[in-house]
């Protein structure tokens, strides 16, 4: 009779998290590069990936292009205050001109970034926007510079758990991983 795999619970461990910070890093880094800078085997390295992608931590790779490169001239954020917030994100996502839509708490109930060529773009975004939305309150910002982009964080080690692919594992004793001696035993 074949044994029974158990499935193993969905907690990461201080390895996860290493291998977290070096991917956010560079998310296009070499397995082989990953498990020199992790002091660990490459089939570590590929396994603990495809676990983090099957538990949802890693969602996928992004590439990020220039906006002014591509003729992007205005970066705008609009606050919206509408009644069916449903439809107004299914038609905001199905715009190419809207990179994020965020439902917020508050009488501006919804917040869109939207990359536009030009103030006539920006004005008939706008008449879409109260004809198509019926948006009762739109306030319009223009974006001068984006000094800090960045994904989410990656908690430390020691962080309190919650959840169960986020939860964490105790800090282990001794060093620090950076501190850890090379050559040590491989995972």
């Amino acid at each position: 009779m074949p044994k029974r795999m158990k499935r193993r619970r969905e907690v990461m461990d201080e390895m996860d998290y290493r291998l977290l910070t070096v991917l956010a890093e560079n998310p296009t880094e070499s397995y082989s590069k990953i498990k020199d800078r992790l002091n660990v085997s490459i089939g570590t390295v590929y396994l603990r990936t495809q676990r983090l992608r099957e538990w949802g931590v890693i969602k996928g790779t992004q590439l990020i292009l220039d906006p002014k490169r591509l003729g992007y001239s205005l970066s705008i954020l609009l606050r919206l205050q509408v009644v069916d917030i449903p439809k107004a994100v299914r038609v905001l996502e199905a715009r190419p001109e809207v990179s994020m839509v965020y439902v917020l708490t508050g009488e501006m109930n919804l917040m869109a970034h939207v990359y536009l060529r030009g103030i006539a773009e920006l004005q008939a975004f706008m008449q879409f926007l109260v004809h198509e939305l019926k948006a009762e309150r739109i306030e319009t910002q223009v974006v001068l510079d984006e000094p800090v982009r960045r994904g989410v964080p990656i908690p430390a080690v020691d962080a309190p758990s919650s959840g169960s692919a986020s939860g964490r594992a105790k800090a282990t004793k001794g060093k620090a991983p950076a501190e850890r001696p090379k050559g040590g035993s491989k995972k």
